[in-house]
């Protein structure tokens, strides 16, 4: 029994140690983002400054990409170059909307308006949307709305 116990908890160490070593930062060259992030940010951002890129490498190959824009926002890319997040630093600064499915921009605007759109989070099947009035929605992946988040 001891043996089995020492036995997983080194195989545990083992994968424990495995990722941590695998995940590694580094600040990177514009020019070495993904196409389609590159692509992302010229139709989205026109205008603004990439301030820094940072790429961290994760398990099995996968990069995801930090970008940080002159105008303080901060967008994140998957290994393809496709968003995963735009997050506006000020809580009281909206993001552009022109790449939120228009359900999520036509809700929050009907609703919620004056208030803007600060951050949109993609989740597993779901959009993680906050406010610049301080809420936070949750969309579906249709861009159907389903509830206000605690």
């Amino acid at each position: 029994m001891k043996r089995k116990i020492g036995f997983n908890l080194s195989a545990l160490s083992a994968v424990v140690l495995l990722f941590t070593a695998c995940e590694k930062e580094e600040v990177i060259s514009s020019n070495d983002l993904p196409s389609n992030a590159v692509l992302f940010l010229k139709d989205n951002f026109n205008g603004s400054q990439i301030l820094s890129v940072v790429k961290e490498n994760e398990i099995v190959g996968r990069a995801t990409y930090e970008v940080l824009l002159n105008n303080g926002i901060e967008v994140k890319f998957d290994s393809n170059g496709d968003w995963d997040e735009v997050d506006a630093r000020d809580d009281r600064q909206g993001i552009p909307t022109a790449f939120i499915n228009p359900k999520i921009v036509d809700y929050v605007n009907t609703k919620y308006a004056p208030a803007l759109i600060n951050s949109i989070d993609k989740e597993k099947s779901n959009f993680d949307v906050e406010l610049t009035n301080g809420l936070d929605l949750e969309f579906n992946g249709e861009g159907d709305f389903l509830r206000i988040d605690p």
